[in-house]
């Protein structure tokens, strides 16, 4: 009951860690687009000051124009040349205005609506913001009740006995599940096109955490088990990134005993890659990934106290060492 109530408390560490991120990426988006609208607000302000000064500029003009040439109209009637040339160049003068007049009321125009997309994207950044922060109290409490969760697991658990043998079943559950997907494996003709095949990659993979150190080494004994790890484990920080190293479909991307959030990539020719503890998984089943790609967030699941990811390597479901690979 207490490992089924783990799950649950995990499951929704994960959905609350996954709306979380997507709430962080919309409020860059949208603290983006609300920045680019104030530039072109800022823009359409000064665009629409020049626009008044050349109207203004025109208007002085024609004002000046008007008083001297209309004069000289008057008084000299007997030019009817000059006259046509001055009428013209009102007429053009008046044109051009009631243009330098329509340029400022487009501007205006354009610029109040800036105005009121600006005033309602701050506003969807403010609604943003607070489920932004809802979420993230959410998932404190969800923590917090996970970890309650195994404070009662551990204090179940209350002889090494019962814990080596969860250990042992763990690890045999881990094997029955890589041997299905092992045998259910039909992506080696897709992956033929890929730059270059997993097994050409030994010694070259880059490891899924940027920085992450080896705290328990493939063959190394789990203390006080008789068993040996299958992959290793690296220390991680909470919430990071974890990269796929080669080019796959995942076919695996769930909960298991002992595991935790658990991704399993295919990489064809029957080499696989798992990645154990996550706080939450970004790739779904059947999903293709490319080298380098983040495919989940680091964390604790699968009962663990501190973040930690397993990462393991298969071929044809038999363990190999990652630090042969990863370099």
């Amino acid at each position: 009951a207490l490992i089924k109530e783990l799950e649950e408390r995990e499951r929704d560490v994960a959905a609350l860690a996954i709306a979380g991120r997507e709430l962080d990426q919309l409020v860059r988006e949208q603290t983006r687009v609300a920045g680019e609208l104030r530039t072109r607000q800022a823009e359409e302000q000064q665009a629409l000051k020049a626009e008044l000064v050349r109207l203004s500029e025109l208007v002085r003009a024609a004002y000046v124009m008007g008083r001297a040439d209309g004069l000289r109209m008057l008084l000299n009637q007997e030019d009817p040349l000059r006259a046509s040339r001055i009428i013209s160049y009102f007429v053009y003068f008046n044109r051009e205005r009631v243009g330098r007049i329509r340029a400022v009321e487009a501007r205006a125009e354009r610029l109040a609506l800036l105005a009121g997309d600006a005033e309602r994207e701050a506003e969807r950044l403010v609604d943003l913001a607070k489920k932004q922060d809802a979420t993230r109290s959410l998932l404190i409490d969800a923590k917090r009740e996970r970890a309650a969760v195994l404070v009662d697991l551990e204090r179940a658990i209350s002889t090494g006995e019962e814990d080596v043998a969860s250990l042992r079943h763990d690890a045999e559950n881990l094997r029955l599940l890589v041997e299905h997907l092992r045998q259910r494996a039909q992506i080696r003709a897709e992956l033929d096109v890929q730059q270059e095949p997993f097994a050409q990659r030994r010694g070259r993979l880059a490891w899924p955490l940027l920085e992450g150190r080896v705290r328990a080494a493939f063959g190394s004994p789990r203390v006080g088990s008789g068993l040996v790890w299958d992959g290793v484990l690296l220390a991680a920080r909470e919430g990071e990134e974890v990269r796929a190293v080669h080019n796959g479909r995942v076919v695996y991307a769930d909960w298991l005993r002992g595991f935790g959030m658990l991704l399993v990539i295919d990489h064809g020719d029957g080499y696989m890659t798992l990645y154990g503890h996550n706080e939450a998984l970004l790739k779904e089943v059947g999903e293709w990934v490319s080298a380098n790609e983040v495919v989940a967030l680091s964390g604790n699941s699968g009962g663990r106290g501190d973040a930690m990811l397993y990462f393991a390597i298969r071929r044809n479901g038999e363990p190999l060492d990652p630090s042969a690979w990863c370099g």
